[in-house]
C-alpha cells in the first residue's frame, strides 16, 4: 500500500470504517461480478473467442452484464440507506450518505487506471476531487473484480479506495481472511447455493 500524505485522506473513511458500513451488502456486491462473468460464459465459445480477438471488448462486455446486474440488485433498497447516484456516467450508489460505490475492473494493484483518452471529471472522481452534482462528503469505493492471471476467470472480489493512482487500501469483499470463495468458472454451470454464501474454511496446515 502506497503511504498517502494524511492531507490526502483526512477527508475520506478510514478502512475499518468503510468495512463496517459495506459488510451487510458484501454477497450483493459480489454477486453482480459473479453473475457478470457467469453471463459472459455463457456467451458461445466461437463468439467469446472471436470477441477476444480485441483484447478491450470481453472487458466491456462483462462491464455492461455488470451495470445490469447492479441495477437490478440495488435499485429500489433506498430504506437500507442505498441512493442511486444520477450524476455519474454509470450505474453507482450512495451508502448511508457516507460513502459512493461504482463497479469497476482493477488492476493487480486495486487501481482503476484511466487510459489516455480518459475524461479529466474521470482523474478527478479518482482523485477523490470535488465535481459539481456530487455529494463531495461521500468516500468513493470502486467495488473491482480481479480476474486470473489469464483474464479467463475471475478470481476475487474487493472494495478498494484510491486517490489518483494511489491505493490508500483495498480488501476483499467475497470472504474473509479465514475462509474462501469458491467461485466458478465462467465456462461452468453456476453452483446454486455460492451466492448464499457459503464459505469453505480453509484446512487446518
Amino acid at each position: 500500500m502506497t503511504k498517502l500524505f494524511p492531507f490526502a485522506t483526512e477527508h475520506l473513511l478510514d478502512e475499518s470504517q468503510a468495512k463496517e458500513i459495506t459488510r451487510p451488502i458484501w454477497p450483493d456486491l459480489t454477486r453482480v461480478w459473479v453473475s457478470a462473468w457467469r453471463e459472459w460464459g455463457s456467451v458461445a465459445e466461437e463468439h467469446r473467442a472471436r470477441l477476444s480477438q480485441t483484447p478491450f471488448v470481453p472487458p466491456i462486455m462483462i462491464f455492461g452484464f455488470a451495470q445490469s446486474f447492479a441495477k437490478e440488485v440495488f435499485l429500489g433498497r433506498e430504506n437500507e440507506g442505498i441512493i442511486q447516484c444520477d450524476e455519474l456516467f454509470v450505474f453507482g450508489f450512495y451508502l448511508d450518505k457516507k460513502l459512493l460505490l461504482r463497479f469497476n475492473a482493477v488492476d493487480s494493484d486495486f487501481i482503476v487506471r484511466n487510459s489516455q483518452n480518459g475524461s479529466d471529471r474521470k482523474d478527478q472522481y479518482f482523485r477523490q476531487e470535488p465535481i459539481a452534482g456530487l455529494d463531495n462528503a461521500a468516500t468513493r469505493l470502486t467495488v473491482g473484480y480481479v480476474p486470473n492471471a489469464a483474464k479467463t476467470e475471475l478470481a476475487s472480489v474487493v472494495l478498494s479506495c484510491q486517490v489518483g493512482d494511489d491505493l490508500y487500501y483495498s480488501f476483499r469483499i467475497d470472504g474473509t481472511e479465514d475462509t474462501t470463495v469458491s467461485i466458478a468458472s465462467p465456462t461452468q454451470d453456476p453452483q446454486p447455493d455460492y451466492l448464499s454464501e457459503q464459505l469453505t474454511r480453509k484446512k487446518p496446515k
